[in-house]
């Protein structure tokens, strides 16, 4: 009820109704002492009313009110019977209320679009104690997931999942439809969720992330008050279980990172090859340094003044060649972080920082490390270095071509790559664990857990797992004279 009509409660008896008087419009009143029970004034009469509100979802996943109005009779009858009239058929209006287009029942579909819409904005839920914003990639990263495995609006698949839900499936020895976004939230269960799952067995990826998606707007909804669309108390996408996906821990060998290393040692200075002097360089440290590529994205060469209004526009970090350090404003565990630099990535951000002055003074006046060509006052996005990427990896052997088109000697090729840049973080972390071991590259990941280091980072060196007999003793134990044995024959 509106505060405007919160000054029309009135307590429903004769004289105060009575007492009721035409102000020259007509004008509702409502009982304090009776629920959903109204009285329309007009000029020469008056008129009970039952009013209610229904609760809805607009398109956008919006929560709204929409009001509704049923005439019980004029003022004659007594307000006795009227109050019978009213207590017998007002569940039955609302429920016809509920069936008509305009006041649908709210569904799955809706509270995923209430989440895409306004959840992703809020803080993060998950995060107890510190007031802290979702990341641009998490959010590209739920919304990309609903839209398209749950909501069925992807711009690519859509139609593939609109054909994929229409199909009855065999679940638990019966046959079920439909899709999850149409399940009303008031009926929605663990069942359903899992129905979802089994659905999706050959998606297993995208049935996973649409999961965890879906689970956290459950969560975000959890946090509102009077625009909550999900009355349950349990969310119910907690114990589905999900899908044994297999991890891609694809690294390079030594053999092959010493060879990149050599190619771009030697080329760096380059300004007319293939692969530009900044792509070379953003290679090595992604290489070298092993963090993510959305980290490196924004670094300045040096430390903003204000670290807090350089975010802002972008800024992930910072480099200090000096010192041999960068360091991370916002990384992905949301703390700051400050890694060194390797010896040879040094050396190749100063030669790039020097050609700043002689052969790339396009960017001499950027504070960003990797500025973007077209826009040196922005630094690079996740398509920026995607063209030279195809080819650089094709060149090293970590990629295939297939020839699409020839014209004389232009020739149109299309590129599968079977590593990409991530491959990079992978290599970093494999090498730098077998040497220093997983819980030091765990450590230096800044990774929660060892299992996460392990489960889709770090892969154990086979030799190095091999124990010609495992209970002999230590080489630091090797010179211990070992007890005699008592108990023998001659005892």
């Amino acid at each position: 009820m509106t505060l405007k009509n919160k000054e029309r409660l009135i307590i429903f008896t004769k004289q105060n109704l009575d007492a009721l008087k035409w102000n020259g419009k007509q004008s509702f009143y409502f009982a304090r002492n009776f629920e959903a029970l109204c009285i329309a004034v007009n000029k020469y009469s008056k008129t009970y009313y039952a009013h209610w509100s229904i609760s809805v979802v607009g398109k956008e996943g919006r929560l709204k009110s929409i009001g509704n109005k049923k005439m019980l009779g004029g003022y004659h009858i007594p307000l006795g019977e009227i109050k019978e009239k009213l207590r017998a058929n007002v569940d039955i209006w609302k429920a016809a209320a509920r069936e008509t287009g305009s006041t649908k029942e709210t569904t799955v579909g809706d509270l995923a679009r209430a989440f895409i819409n306004d959840g992703m904005k809020a803080l993060r839920i998950r995060t107890r104690g510190q007031r802290i914003k979702y990341k641009p990639k998490t959010v590209e990263g739920y919304k990309a997931c609903l839209k398209s495995s749950l909501l069925c609006e992807g711009v690519l698949s859509s139609k593939e999942y609109v054909e994929l839900f229409k199909k009855p499936i065999r679940y638990n020895g019966a046959f079920v439809e439909g899709a999850l976004k149409d399940v009303p939230l008031s009926k929605v269960g663990r069942k359903d969720i899992d129905i979802f799952m089994h659905r999706m067995q050959d998606k297993p990826v995208a049935a996973n992330n649409t999961l965890a998606a879906l689970s956290v707007a459950f969560e975000w909804d959890f946090t509102r008050a009077s625009t909550q669309l999900y009355k349950g108390s349990n969310n119910p996408c907690l114990r589905v279980v999900k899908y044994q996906v297999t991890k891609d821990k694809k690294f390079l060998d030594i053999e092959k990172v010493l060879e990149v290393r050599k190619y771009i040692e030697n080329n760096l200075h380059k300004t007319n090859t293939l692969f530009t002097p900044h792509f070379l360089a953003y290679v090595n440290l992604l290489l070298e340094n092993g963090e993510r590529q959305s980290d490196f994205h924004g670094l300045y060469w040096k430390k903003p003044n204000n670290i807090d209004a350089a975010h802002g526009k972008g800024c992930t970090g910072w480099v200090d060649l000096e010192n041999g350090t960068f360091s991370i404003i916002d990384s992905k565990n949301r703390k700051p972080a400050t890694e060194e630099l390797s010896l040879v990535t040094i050396k190749i951000l100063k030669k790039l920082n020097e050609m700043r002055y002689e052969s790339l003074s396009w960017c001499v006046k950027s504070e960003w490390i990797f500025p973007r060509a077209e826009a040196p006052e922005l630094c690079i996005s996740d398509s920026s270095y995607r063209w030279q990427r195809d080819r650089f990896m094709f060149k090293f052997g970590l990629a295939t071509r297939t020839l699409l088109a020839s014209k004389k000697t232009r020739k149109l090729y299309k590129y599968k790559c079977e590593y990409t840049l991530k491959h990079l973080r992978k290599t970093f972390v494999t090498h730098y664990g077998r040497k220093k071991g997983a819980v030091a590259a765990q450590t230096r990941m800044r990774h929660a857990d060892l299992k996460t280091t392990q489960d889709h980072y770090f892969t154990e060196e086979p030799k190095s797992l091999r124990v010609d007999d495992v209970y002999s003793p230590r080489e630091e134990r090797s010179q211990h004279k070992m007890a005699a044995i008592k108990g023998g024959k001659n005892e």
